[in-house]
């Protein structure tokens, strides 16, 4: 609730603002999902409302990116998020075109999924007074939220995945030993190092967290990969071992399948790539965890591929299937109909 009237003090308060997107503005759409969830229907209505008066005006600008500063482009992940939500795919796909035109696909851990960014170590971090690339700025892995969610509704463009995927693990490399996060890597010859100064990285963070997950796809050049996990193949069945961050998301590309855990963690995928038959296997309960809530969603419509469900029985709350626990491993079941 102190979410939702945060939100809607946006609107009241700061009206300013509503005209932009907002950095890690996708918490909107998931507080919506929770609200409605919860059967809080009124509020629920109310907050969608606000927000869709938003993507009204988003809908009429060329370019409606800029977020607390109007030359900025941070606004383009809520701007991508409500437009699609909405409906204005035309819009969303305005986002998803100016991201693709500076996040690049390079064999490098630097540059690899890095948006293009150059004025914050001026203003959040050190103070160094010269316009800079920065490498793994927040906007890396905030931009990767629209580029991955684009890739799940379209499978086949693979580039997407290769620079979401860059631009959500990038951040992880401003983590030093001693696990101080830098704002972003400078490139200037005469410094090649991380900024001293924390800075903005809480932003870069919520990036990978909200975006970590295990992607399974078949390359037409490489074949069968997983991106977060070990994959192995015995004739049609593939199986995939996640060792993403949060172990509790993946997506069979194949299958046009996200799966999701509110609760538990993801320990194998088995995939009959003939069949179309998928096992999931489910790391044994702890004390805070007596049982797993699964959800289930196919964002791509891929031919020949059915709805799936799982093939045993389980109840339901809040649009996940609860799945009992035990000491050891659970697996459930999956077939599309």
């Amino acid at each position: 609730n102190q979410a939702y009237e945060t939100s809607l003090a946006m609107r009241t308060d700061a009206p300013y603002y509503t005209r932009f997107g907002q950095m890690e503005g996708t918490v909107f759409i998931r507080l919506l999902d929770d609200m409605r969830a919860e059967g809080w229907n009124d509020k629920a209505d109310k907050l969608e409302a606000v927000m869709h008066a938003r993507a009204d005006r988003w809908k009429g600008e060329a370019y409606p990116f800029g977020s607390e500063m109007p030359w900025d482009s941070t606004g383009q992940e809520e701007v991508y998020a409500w437009t699609r939500y909405f409906g204005d795919t035309a819009k969303s796909k305005v986002c998803i075109d100016a991201i693709t035109g500076y996040m690049p696909a390079v064999p490098h851990w630097a540059y690899n999924g890095c948006a293009r960014r150059y004025w914050d170590f001026e203003y959040g971090g050190s103070k160094t007074p010269r316009l800079e690339r920065m490498i793994h700025h927040y906007g890396s892995s905030l931009n990767a939220i629209p580029i991955l969610s684009d890739y799940r509704d379209r499978p086949d463009d693979i580039y997407l995945l290769r620079i979401g995927y860059g631009g959500m693990m990038g951040s992880l490399s401003n983590i030093d030993q001693d696990g101080f996060p830098s704002m972003a890597f400078h490139t200037f010859p005469d410094t090649m190092k991380w900024d001293p100064i924390t800075g903005d990285y809480g932003l870069n963070f919520f990036g990978h967290a909200y975006n970590s997950a295990t992607y399974i796809v078949n390359h037409p050049d490489f074949g069968w990969q997983a991106f977060g996990g070990n994959l192995t193949q015995s004739g049609n069945t593939i199986s995939v071992t996640p060792l993403d961050s949060v172990r509790r998301r993946v997506y069979l590309a194949p299958a046009g399948l996200w799966l999701t855990l509110d609760a538990g963690q993801f320990s194998r995928l088995d995939y009959d790539s003939q069949a179309h038959t998928v096992q999931i296997t489910l790391a044994p309960s702890d004390s805070h965890t007596p049982s797993a809530r699964l959800r289930i969603e196919q964002p791509a419509t891929i031919s020949g591929i059915g709805t799936y469900a799982p093939t045993g029985t389980y109840t339901q709350e809040r649009g996940a299937y609860v799945v009992p626990l035990g000491s050891s491993t659970t697996t459930v079941s999956l077939a599309a109909k």
